[in-house]
Protein backbone atom coordinates (compact mmCIF):
# COMPACT_ATOMS: atom_id res chain seq x y z
CA UNK A 1 0.00 0.00 0.00
CA UNK A 2 2.85 2.37 1.03
CA UNK A 3 4.70 4.05 -2.14
CA UNK A 4 7.78 5.85 -2.27
CA UNK A 5 7.06 9.06 -3.90
CA UNK A 6 8.25 12.09 -2.58
CA UNK A 7 6.29 13.62 1.00
CA UNK A 8 4.35 16.48 -0.06
CA UNK A 9 3.71 19.73 1.89
CA UNK A 10 0.22 19.71 2.95
CA UNK A 11 -0.09 23.30 3.97
CA UNK A 12 0.64 24.43 0.43
CA UNK A 13 -3.27 23.99 -1.29
CA UNK A 14 -5.38 25.76 0.15
CA UNK A 15 -6.85 24.22 3.42
CA UNK A 16 -5.78 20.53 3.61
CA UNK A 17 -6.17 19.08 7.36
CA UNK A 18 -5.41 16.11 9.05
CA UNK A 19 -8.22 14.57 11.54
CA UNK A 20 -7.01 12.69 14.60
CA UNK A 21 -9.88 11.12 16.80
CA UNK A 22 -7.94 9.47 19.91
CA UNK A 23 -9.74 8.31 23.26
CA UNK A 24 -6.28 8.10 24.76
CA UNK A 25 -4.72 11.23 26.03
CA UNK A 26 -1.41 9.79 25.76
CA UNK A 27 -1.56 8.31 22.45
CA UNK A 28 -3.02 11.38 21.11
CA UNK A 29 -0.71 13.60 21.88
CA UNK A 30 2.40 11.35 20.60
CA UNK A 31 0.39 11.83 17.51
CA UNK A 32 0.16 15.37 17.60
CA UNK A 33 3.71 15.89 18.71
CA UNK A 34 4.97 13.98 15.97
CA UNK A 35 2.51 15.07 12.84
CA UNK A 36 1.99 18.52 13.61
CA UNK A 37 5.35 20.14 12.46
CA UNK A 38 4.58 18.81 9.16
CA UNK A 39 0.99 19.52 8.84
CA UNK A 40 2.09 22.95 10.90
CA UNK A 41 -1.20 23.64 12.56
CA UNK A 42 -3.69 21.92 10.47
CA UNK A 43 -4.01 18.91 12.58
CA UNK A 44 -7.15 18.75 14.41
CA UNK A 45 -7.52 17.18 17.50
CA UNK A 46 -11.32 15.90 18.15
CA UNK A 47 -13.09 13.40 20.65
CA UNK A 48 -15.60 12.35 18.99
CA UNK A 49 -16.46 11.68 15.23
CA UNK A 50 -19.27 14.65 16.01
CA UNK A 51 -17.05 17.11 17.05
CA UNK A 52 -14.73 16.42 13.57
CA UNK A 53 -17.95 17.39 11.45
CA UNK A 54 -17.38 21.12 11.65
CA UNK A 55 -14.32 19.68 10.58
CA UNK A 56 -15.12 18.27 7.65
CA UNK A 57 -17.43 19.97 6.13
CA UNK A 58 -14.81 23.49 6.54
CA UNK A 59 -12.04 21.75 4.58
CA UNK A 60 -12.38 20.20 1.39
CA UNK A 61 -8.96 17.96 1.41
CA UNK A 62 -8.16 15.97 4.69
CA UNK A 63 -7.22 12.62 6.30
CA UNK A 64 -9.21 10.85 9.27
CA UNK A 65 -6.18 9.88 11.61
CA UNK A 66 -8.32 7.51 13.74
CA UNK A 67 -6.69 5.59 16.83
CA UNK A 68 -8.66 2.67 18.43
CA UNK A 69 -8.45 -0.51 19.60
CA UNK A 70 -12.12 -1.45 19.23
CA UNK A 71 -13.19 -2.35 15.45
CA UNK A 72 -17.15 -1.73 16.52
CA UNK A 73 -15.97 2.04 17.68
CA UNK A 74 -13.85 2.45 14.60
CA UNK A 75 -17.06 0.97 12.23
CA UNK A 76 -19.01 3.86 13.97
CA UNK A 77 -17.17 6.66 13.50
CA UNK A 78 -15.99 5.86 10.00
CA UNK A 79 -19.59 5.33 9.28
CA UNK A 80 -20.71 8.97 10.57
CA UNK A 81 -17.63 10.79 9.06
CA UNK A 82 -18.21 9.28 5.62
CA UNK A 83 -21.47 10.75 5.50
CA UNK A 84 -20.11 14.36 5.63
CA UNK A 85 -16.93 13.53 3.51
CA UNK A 86 -17.21 10.04 1.48
CA UNK A 87 -14.14 10.21 0.04
CA UNK A 88 -11.63 11.05 2.95
CA UNK A 89 -8.57 8.72 3.02
CA UNK A 90 -8.67 6.95 6.49
CA UNK A 91 -5.98 5.58 8.51
CA UNK A 92 -6.69 3.51 11.08
CA UNK A 93 -3.49 3.28 13.93
CA UNK A 94 -4.53 -0.36 15.84
CA UNK A 95 -2.57 -0.74 19.45
CA UNK A 96 -2.28 -4.12 18.89
CA UNK A 97 -2.12 -6.02 15.36
CA UNK A 98 -5.24 -7.22 14.37
CA UNK A 99 -7.28 -10.13 14.93
CA UNK A 100 -10.40 -11.78 13.89
CA UNK A 101 -12.65 -9.09 14.36
CA UNK A 102 -11.05 -6.68 12.34
CA UNK A 103 -11.73 -8.84 9.43
CA UNK A 104 -14.74 -6.91 7.94
CA UNK A 105 -12.89 -3.66 8.32
CA UNK A 106 -9.04 -4.54 7.25
CA UNK A 107 -11.16 -5.76 3.83
CA UNK A 108 -13.51 -3.34 3.53
CA UNK A 109 -12.33 -1.03 -0.20
CA UNK A 110 -13.46 1.97 1.36
CA UNK A 111 -10.25 1.86 3.73
CA UNK A 112 -7.40 3.19 2.24
CA UNK A 113 -5.01 1.71 4.46
CA UNK A 114 -4.73 -0.20 8.16
CA UNK A 115 -1.51 0.28 10.21
CA UNK A 116 -0.59 -1.49 13.12
CA UNK A 117 1.44 0.74 14.98
CA UNK A 118 2.45 -1.72 17.91
CA UNK A 119 4.29 -4.31 15.13
CA UNK A 120 6.02 -1.73 13.11
CA UNK A 121 9.23 0.09 13.96
CA UNK A 122 8.68 2.45 10.97
CA UNK A 123 5.18 3.97 11.91
CA UNK A 124 5.96 7.56 12.50
CA UNK A 125 7.71 7.39 9.00
CA UNK A 126 5.27 5.32 7.01
CA UNK A 127 2.53 7.02 8.21
CA UNK A 128 3.67 10.30 6.73
CA UNK A 129 4.79 9.73 3.60
CA UNK A 130 1.54 7.20 3.06
CA UNK A 131 -0.47 10.68 4.08
CA UNK A 132 1.71 12.44 2.16
CA UNK A 133 0.58 9.80 -1.08
CA UNK A 134 -3.00 9.99 -0.38
CA UNK A 135 -3.04 13.81 -1.00
CA UNK A 136 -1.09 13.42 -3.55
CA UNK A 137 -3.32 11.20 -5.34
CA UNK A 138 -6.20 13.45 -4.80
CA UNK A 139 -3.82 15.62 -6.32
CA UNK A 140 -4.22 18.08 -3.21
CA UNK A 141 -0.58 19.47 -3.03
CA UNK A 142 2.90 19.80 -4.67
CA UNK A 143 6.21 18.30 -3.53
CA UNK A 144 8.30 19.83 -1.13
CA UNK A 145 11.75 19.46 -1.02
CA UNK A 146 12.19 19.62 2.53
CA UNK A 147 10.65 16.55 3.47
CA UNK A 148 13.05 14.36 1.48
CA UNK A 149 14.18 12.92 4.70
CA UNK A 150 10.62 10.94 4.74
CA UNK A 151 11.79 8.60 2.21
CA UNK A 152 14.30 6.86 4.30
CA UNK A 153 12.65 3.95 5.85
CA UNK A 154 15.02 3.69 8.69
CA UNK A 155 14.09 5.50 11.39
CA UNK A 156 16.04 8.81 12.72
CA UNK A 157 18.30 8.92 15.88
CA UNK A 158 16.09 11.28 17.56
CA UNK A 159 13.20 8.29 16.68
CA UNK A 160 13.65 5.41 18.95
CA UNK A 161 10.68 3.15 18.46
CA UNK A 162 11.49 0.86 21.63
CA UNK A 163 10.78 4.21 23.70
CA UNK A 164 7.06 4.06 21.69
CA UNK A 165 6.59 0.81 21.66
CA UNK A 166 7.52 0.76 25.61
CA UNK A 167 4.73 3.54 26.34
CA UNK A 168 2.46 1.73 24.66
CA UNK A 169 3.19 -1.50 26.88
CA UNK A 170 3.42 0.45 29.93
CA UNK A 171 7.30 -0.67 30.90
CA UNK A 172 7.72 2.64 32.55
CA UNK A 173 7.42 2.80 36.24
CA UNK A 174 7.21 5.56 38.77
CA UNK A 175 9.67 5.72 42.17
CA UNK A 176 9.48 8.32 44.78
CA UNK A 177 12.12 10.18 46.37
CA UNK A 178 10.77 11.75 50.08
CA UNK A 179 11.52 14.72 50.96
CA UNK A 180 12.15 15.87 54.48
CA UNK A 181 10.54 19.16 56.78
CA UNK A 182 13.41 19.92 58.88
CA UNK A 183 11.48 21.92 61.17
CA UNK A 184 9.05 19.09 61.72
CA UNK A 185 11.84 16.06 61.09
CA UNK A 186 8.98 14.41 58.75
CA UNK A 187 8.10 13.28 55.29
CA UNK A 188 6.12 16.48 53.82
CA UNK A 189 6.20 15.01 50.14
CA UNK A 190 8.65 13.10 47.35
CA UNK A 191 9.88 14.10 43.93
CA UNK A 192 8.17 11.25 41.18
CA UNK A 193 10.90 9.92 39.42
CA UNK A 194 10.36 7.67 36.31
CA UNK A 195 11.85 4.59 35.40
CA UNK A 196 12.00 2.11 32.33
CA UNK A 197 11.66 -0.99 33.01
CA UNK A 198 13.34 -3.04 30.20
CA UNK A 199 12.67 -5.98 29.57
CA UNK A 200 16.00 -7.23 28.38
CA UNK A 201 17.89 -4.67 30.26
CA UNK A 202 16.18 -4.63 33.72
CA UNK A 203 15.35 -1.26 35.59
CA UNK A 204 17.13 1.67 33.42
CA UNK A 205 17.16 5.72 35.25
CA UNK A 206 16.26 8.02 33.32
CA UNK A 207 19.27 9.56 31.32
CA UNK A 208 19.16 6.16 29.58
CA UNK A 209 16.18 6.94 27.82
CA UNK A 210 15.13 10.82 28.80
CA UNK A 211 17.17 12.39 26.12
CA UNK A 212 15.99 10.15 23.35
CA UNK A 213 12.20 10.84 24.16
CA UNK A 214 13.46 14.95 24.84
CA UNK A 215 15.01 14.90 20.82
CA UNK A 216 11.91 12.78 19.65
CA UNK A 217 9.21 14.63 21.60
CA UNK A 218 7.74 11.71 23.14
CA UNK A 219 8.68 13.69 26.20
CA UNK A 220 5.28 15.22 25.86
CA UNK A 221 3.15 12.31 25.88
CA UNK A 222 5.15 10.72 28.50
CA UNK A 223 4.61 13.77 31.03
CA UNK A 224 1.03 13.45 30.98
CA UNK A 225 1.26 9.16 31.45
CA UNK A 226 3.42 10.53 34.44
CA UNK A 227 0.50 13.22 35.84
CA UNK A 228 -1.82 10.10 35.27
CA UNK A 229 -0.10 7.59 37.15
CA UNK A 230 0.85 9.82 40.15
CA UNK A 231 -3.14 11.05 39.70
CA UNK A 232 -4.35 7.49 40.60
CA UNK A 233 -1.20 7.23 43.08
CA UNK A 234 -2.26 9.86 45.25
CA UNK A 235 -5.57 8.56 47.04
CA UNK A 236 -3.47 6.06 48.26
CA UNK A 237 -0.73 8.19 49.65
CA UNK A 238 -3.06 10.62 51.05
CA UNK A 239 -4.81 7.14 53.36
CA UNK A 240 -1.33 6.69 53.95
CA UNK A 241 -0.46 9.88 55.66
CA UNK A 242 1.13 11.78 52.92
CA UNK A 243 1.18 15.76 54.47
CA UNK A 244 2.93 17.79 51.04
CA UNK A 245 2.90 17.58 47.52
CA UNK A 246 4.34 15.29 45.04
CA UNK A 247 6.46 17.10 42.50
CA UNK A 248 6.14 15.86 39.03
CA UNK A 249 9.18 17.25 36.64
CA UNK A 250 8.20 19.48 33.49
CA UNK A 251 10.80 19.39 30.78
CA UNK A 252 11.47 22.58 28.03
CA UNK A 253 10.29 20.89 25.61
CA UNK A 254 6.77 19.70 27.46
CA UNK A 255 6.32 23.17 26.79
CA UNK A 256 6.04 23.77 23.00
CA UNK A 257 3.05 21.88 23.49
CA UNK A 258 0.41 24.66 22.70
CA UNK A 259 -1.70 22.95 25.07
CA UNK A 260 0.02 21.88 28.27
CA UNK A 261 -2.00 24.17 30.56
CA UNK A 262 -5.17 22.66 28.99
CA UNK A 263 -4.54 19.02 28.77
CA UNK A 264 -3.33 18.84 32.11
CA UNK A 265 -6.11 20.94 33.33
CA UNK A 266 -8.22 18.15 31.47
CA UNK A 267 -6.64 15.56 33.07
CA UNK A 268 -6.63 16.27 36.85
CA UNK A 269 -10.92 16.93 36.55
CA UNK A 270 -10.61 13.36 34.95
CA UNK A 271 -8.51 11.65 37.80
CA UNK A 272 -9.86 14.19 40.74
CA UNK A 273 -6.61 15.16 41.39
CA UNK A 274 -6.31 17.55 44.88
CA UNK A 275 -4.39 20.59 43.30
CA UNK A 276 -3.13 20.79 47.26
CA UNK A 277 -1.59 17.56 46.51
CA UNK A 278 0.88 18.31 43.06
CA UNK A 279 3.66 20.30 42.29
CA UNK A 280 5.19 20.66 38.92
CA UNK A 281 9.03 21.00 38.63
CA UNK A 282 10.72 23.48 35.94
CA UNK A 283 14.43 23.68 34.97
CA UNK A 284 16.08 27.03 34.28
CA UNK A 285 15.90 26.34 30.79
CA UNK A 286 11.66 25.87 30.71
CA UNK A 287 11.44 29.12 32.35
CA UNK A 288 13.77 30.74 29.52
CA UNK A 289 12.70 29.04 26.66
CA UNK A 290 8.92 30.98 25.47
CA UNK A 291 8.38 33.47 28.87
CA UNK A 292 4.97 34.44 27.33
CA UNK A 293 4.28 30.86 26.62
CA UNK A 294 5.35 30.12 29.84
CA UNK A 295 3.89 32.47 32.17
CA UNK A 296 0.40 31.90 30.64
CA UNK A 297 0.62 28.36 31.33
CA UNK A 298 2.03 28.65 34.83
CA UNK A 299 -0.60 31.38 36.05
CA UNK A 300 -3.90 28.94 34.15
CA UNK A 301 -2.54 26.13 36.52
CA UNK A 302 -1.39 27.71 39.53
CA UNK A 303 -5.07 29.18 39.77
CA UNK A 304 -6.33 25.54 40.14
CA UNK A 305 -4.20 25.39 43.29
CA UNK A 306 -0.88 23.50 41.62
CA UNK A 307 2.31 24.57 42.85
CA UNK A 308 5.50 25.25 41.03
CA UNK A 309 9.15 25.04 41.84
CA UNK A 310 12.25 25.96 39.89
CA UNK A 311 14.22 22.90 40.00
CA UNK A 312 18.59 22.51 39.63
CA UNK A 313 18.53 26.36 41.26
CA UNK A 314 21.56 27.88 39.92
CA UNK A 315 23.10 25.68 37.55
CA UNK A 316 21.23 27.86 34.75
CA UNK A 317 20.62 31.84 33.77
CA UNK A 318 17.29 32.25 35.72
CA UNK A 319 15.81 36.65 35.80
CA UNK A 320 15.20 37.40 39.10
CA UNK A 321 12.52 39.59 37.48
CA UNK A 322 10.78 36.67 35.81
CA UNK A 323 11.35 34.78 39.46
CA UNK A 324 9.19 37.52 40.81
CA UNK A 325 6.53 37.58 38.13
CA UNK A 326 6.14 34.18 38.12
CA UNK A 327 4.21 32.24 40.79
CA UNK A 328 7.16 29.84 41.93
CA UNK A 329 7.03 28.57 45.43
CA UNK A 330 9.71 26.63 45.89
CA UNK A 331 13.74 26.42 44.63
CA UNK A 332 15.35 23.54 44.37
CA UNK A 333 19.36 24.33 45.17
CA UNK A 334 21.31 21.70 42.81
CA UNK A 335 22.64 18.80 44.54
CA UNK A 336 26.49 19.88 42.75
CA UNK A 337 26.53 22.34 45.04
CA UNK A 338 25.45 20.62 48.39
CA UNK A 339 27.86 18.08 47.41
CA UNK A 340 30.75 20.65 48.53
CA UNK A 341 29.82 21.77 51.67
CA UNK A 342 31.12 21.66 54.46
CA UNK A 343 34.43 22.44 53.34
CA UNK A 344 34.18 23.94 50.57
CA UNK A 345 34.14 27.98 51.43
CA UNK A 346 32.60 28.79 47.84
CA UNK A 347 29.86 25.98 47.85
CA UNK A 348 29.28 27.11 51.51
CA UNK A 349 28.64 30.76 50.45
CA UNK A 350 26.64 30.17 47.26
CA UNK A 351 24.34 27.70 49.36
CA UNK A 352 23.99 30.58 51.99
CA UNK A 353 22.90 33.05 49.29
CA UNK A 354 20.58 31.04 47.83
CA UNK A 355 18.87 30.38 50.65
CA UNK A 356 18.59 33.85 51.94
CA UNK A 357 17.55 34.73 48.29
CA UNK A 358 14.44 32.59 48.41
CA UNK A 359 13.57 34.07 51.88
CA UNK A 360 13.30 37.50 50.71
CA UNK A 361 11.50 36.39 47.69
CA UNK A 362 8.79 34.74 50.09
CA UNK A 363 9.92 31.36 48.45
CA UNK A 364 10.83 27.57 49.65
CA UNK A 365 13.91 26.20 49.76
CA UNK A 366 14.49 22.63 48.96
CA UNK A 367 18.36 21.39 49.24
CA UNK A 368 18.75 17.53 46.46
CA UNK A 369 21.66 15.35 46.93
CA UNK A 370 22.04 15.44 50.72
CA UNK A 371 24.09 12.66 51.57
CA UNK A 372 25.17 12.86 55.15
CA UNK A 373 24.56 14.36 58.48
CA UNK A 374 27.36 16.91 58.16
CA UNK A 375 25.37 18.26 55.04
CA UNK A 376 22.08 18.30 57.13
CA UNK A 377 23.71 20.01 60.08
CA UNK A 378 24.81 22.95 57.72
CA UNK A 379 21.24 23.04 55.84
CA UNK A 380 19.56 23.36 58.95
CA UNK A 381 21.83 26.08 60.78
CA UNK A 382 20.98 28.18 57.95
CA UNK A 383 17.32 27.36 57.98
CA UNK A 384 16.56 25.40 55.00
CA UNK A 385 13.43 24.38 54.41
CA UNK A 386 13.66 20.75 53.15
CA UNK A 387 16.08 18.10 52.48
CA UNK A 388 15.73 15.17 49.82
CA UNK A 389 18.93 12.68 48.82
CA UNK A 390 20.14 9.56 50.44
CA UNK A 391 21.03 10.00 53.10
CA UNK A 392 17.04 9.93 53.94
CA UNK A 393 16.23 7.58 51.16
CA UNK A 394 17.03 6.73 47.73
CA UNK A 395 13.97 7.00 45.32
CA UNK A 396 11.74 4.07 46.31
CA UNK A 397 8.71 1.82 44.41
CA UNK A 398 5.08 3.23 45.71
CA UNK A 399 4.54 0.30 47.50
CA UNK A 400 7.92 1.32 49.79
CA UNK A 401 7.31 4.89 50.12
CA UNK A 402 3.73 4.36 50.88
CA UNK A 403 4.95 2.04 53.91
CA UNK A 404 7.47 5.06 55.48
CA UNK A 405 4.54 7.37 55.52
CA UNK A 406 2.64 5.25 57.24
CA UNK A 407 5.71 4.69 59.79
CA UNK A 408 6.02 8.34 59.59
CA UNK A 409 2.63 9.33 60.49
CA UNK A 410 3.01 6.69 63.35
CA UNK A 411 5.83 8.33 65.04
CA UNK A 412 4.17 12.27 64.47
CA UNK A 413 1.28 10.69 66.74
CA UNK A 414 0.90 12.34 70.23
Amino acid sequence: MLADDEPLNPTESGHPALVLISESDVLETSWRSWLEPWWQGHLYRCRSPEDAVPILQQFSSLIILLETDCPEHASRTLNHLRKHCPIAPSVLLLKEPPDQRWQALLTDPCNDHILSSGACETTLHRVLRYCSNLLQCHDRLRKLEQLQHLQNPEPTSSYNPELWRALQREEFVLFYQPRIDLHEGSICGAEALIRWQHPKRGLLTPDHFIPDCEASGLVVPLGYWVIQQVGKSLPNMLASGLKGRIGVNLSFRQFQDRFLATTIERLIKQHLIDTRTLEFELTETALCSDEEHVRESITQLSALGVEFSLDDFGTGYSSFSLLQKLPVATLKIDKSFIAGIPGNTDDEEIVRAMISLAHNLNKQVIAEGVENREQLEFLIRHECDQVQGYFFSRPICEEQFLTLLSRSQRQQAP
